[in-house]
């Protein structure tokens, strides 16, 4: 039975918590966005990826706030973990569709680096005629 209460405080523990953003919460987005770029990507995986997150979420908010009541399998569990992470799953999916972690991708991953790549990457023979065909094109009109 999920308890929505203790997933609602959970998910915002994990949310506005530095040291687990720092320590797991960078490295999931990272790998979920470049498997995203790739094609790689697949929800159920990136769910058992912030699954983890959520475990260490619930140990870390359960000796912070209760350190002699109940273990933190008791204060959060399976059901309510579970759905602490779809819940971060689909936030994660959001935020990558509206382009939110394009810079936690490979440089080669990101929107337009490939073609500014190749355009910038010209030889000298091939920029030596864009300007005689730029001169070229002056002088003509």
């Amino acid at each position: 039975m999920i308890d929505e209460h203790a997933a609602t405080e959970l998910k915002l523990y994990i949310d506005n918590d530095g040291d687990l953003y720092r320590r797991q919460t960078t490295s999931i987005l990272k790998n979920l966005a470049t498997k995203k770029a790739r094609g790689e990507y697949k929800h159920d995986l990136a769910v058992k990826a912030f699954g983890y997150l959520v475990q260490a979420g619930a140990k870390k908010y359960a000796n912070e706030f209760e350190p002699t009541m109940r273990v933190w399998h008791q204060i959060f569990n399976a059901p309510t973990r579970q759905r602490v992470a779809e819940e971060l799953t689909r936030d994660f999916e959001g935020e990558y569709a509206l382009g939110n972690y394009d810079d936690l991708l490979p440089k080669k991953y990101r929107a337009g680096a490939t073609a500014a790549g190749k355009s910038s990457k010209k030889s000298g023979a091939q920029l030596d005629r864009d300007i005689a065909e730029s001169l070229a094109s002056r002088g003509s009109h």
